[in-house]
């Protein structure tokens, strides 16, 4: 993971670098903003890092030299083998690599911490509102025999939900894909929208003293689906 995201690499200035061409390259909306704010904060764990790691490094090194200095110091007074020494120089090592290890997974989880705010606050930003939700959600339950709508309905929608016609496709269809992979739990979200059209049609009704249709509330008819859609 710091790999990729340019943390350990051994390059000089490599996420300094990537923030300025990010930033020429940019145009001045929001998600170029925010690739570049999302860079320099990157920079600032990737300056952090090698900092740490150079420090423990010169610590090992600083450690291992003073151990070998004493041991010769002590093969005046008692015979010290060179496996000894090996020996000592490895179990040093071993400590500082466990410390190298403990960095690497605190910057992980510096880096893990810094995407996830990212792309919760893109993923904020993407859903559409509250009402727009309960509009699509509806139609949705509605017409769950065959959740399709067709081009008509795309366009009301589109409309009452204040989005694109895209955005209505691209939310039925994933909204089809979640519904068929966890059936279970989206029944309940049916089973309450079914109450509640059954109760919006049943005031109608005794307004109007007429017979509801299975689509009143405003949606017109759904098409049956082409071939090899979900």
């Amino acid at each position: 993971m710091l790999l990729a995201e340019g943390v350990a690499g051994r390059e000089k200035g490599g996420a300094s670098a990537a923030v300025v061409a990010a930033a020429a390259g940019g145009t001045p909306d929001d998600g170029s903003l925010e690739h570049v704010d999302y860079k320099e904060k990157l920079s600032q764990i990737r300056e952090i890092y090698h900092a740490e790691l150079e420090k423990c490094e010169q610590a090992c090194n600083e450690f291992t030299s003073h151990v070998i200095n004493l041991l010769r110091e002590q093969s005046c007074t008692r015979p010290i083998s060179s496996k000894e020494i090996e020996r000592m120089v490895s179990i040093i090592h071993r400590k500082f690599r466990a410390i190298q290890t403990q960095l690497k997974q605190s910057t992980c989880e510096a880096v893990m911490i810094l995407r996830s705010r990212f792309l919760d606050a893109r993923w904020k930003r993407r859903n559409f509102s509250k009402q727009a939700t309960e509009i699509l959600n509806e139609c949705f339950y509605s017409h769950l025999a065959n959740p399709y709508p067709n081009e008509e309905v795309k366009e009301e929608l589109a409309k009452k939900c204040s989005i694109t016609v895209a955005q209505i496709a691209n939310w039925f269809g994933n909204k089809r894909i979640r519904y068929k992979k966890n059936i279970a739990k989206f029944q309940e979200d049916a089973n309450l929208y079914a109450m509640k059209t059954a109760t919006s049609v049943s005031s109608l009704s005794s307004q109007a003293n007429s017979p509801a249709t299975p689509n009143s509330g405003g949606y017109p008819a759904i098409c049956t689906p082409p071939d090899g859609r979900l």
